[in-house]
């Protein structure tokens, strides 16, 4: 009886001196929120890595640019898996956003921007399906950027 009274005694100090601590923490926000960034992750199939990237440099680079101008997009990038093993991605493309209203800009806005670039809705179309015979999407991500306050 003196045993179970002594681990219970002493499991209720230790549960004590645990609640304590954590009462002590800092919880103050020293932090912000920052940029929006989209990954897409991209499989290029085999031999037409060359052809993806020019194809990308001729309109996803372009489409990107163009967005750059009015400030919802702060950068893109990309970034080669360089080891890539099974089933990973070859690709990164990355598009880091100002904020996530960038997202609710409309279909009219996205519309003109294809227009500008590529013309019709058939030739962006055309140009989608090619697409597919150089490379598969995987998955698709957001993340919201954390910046230290100064």
């Amino acid at each position: 009886m003196r045993i179970k009274t002594t681990i219970l005694l002493t499991t209720l100090i230790l549960m004590a001196c645990f609640s304590v601590n954590a009462l002590a923490q800092d919880h103050t926000r020293n932090w912000d929120d920052g940029n929006v960034v989209a990954v897409t992750e991209v499989h290029i199939k085999d031999g037409m890595f060359n052809a993806y990237i020019n194809d990308l440099n001729n309109v996803w680079r372009k489409y990107i640019e163009e967005q750059m101008k009015d400030g919802s997009i702060v950068s893109y990038g990309m970034l080669g898996n360089v080891a890539a093993r099974e089933g990973e991605p070859d690709l990164y493309l990355t598009v880091s956003y100002a904020n996530w209203a960038a997202f609710d800009l409309g279909e009219e806005y996205f519309d003109k921007i294809q227009n500008k670039i590529q013309g019709s809705d058939d030739v962006a179309r055309s140009a989608n399906i090619k697409r597919g015979d150089l490379r598969t999407l995987g998955s698709n991500y957001n993340l919201q950027e954390v910046k230290f306050r100064k």
